[in-house]
């Protein structure tokens, strides 16, 4: 099956805040329960930004990898 559509760059600006949105919330989160639910949906928002060919390389910082330099 062939996927046609493709994210406007609207949608993608928004997927790439909310993306810096729960990371930044992952690095201050100390609830176990919320942190894992933080690092599940960080996850699978890299691979469904990947599969548009979203290039994340200057977004993605590990949870607990500091700030951007």
């Amino acid at each position: 099956m062939t996927n046609d559509s493709s994210l406007t760059p609207e949608q993608e600006q928004r997927l790439l805040e909310s993306y810096r949105t729960l990371r930044d919330l992952a690095e201050t989160c100390t609830v176990p329960a919320v942190f894992a639910a933080l690092r599940g949906a960080l996850a699978e928002l890299r691979v469904a930004l990947d599969g548009q060919a979203v290039d994340l390389d200057d977004y993605y910082r590990p949870v607990g990898a500091g700030p951007v330099a």
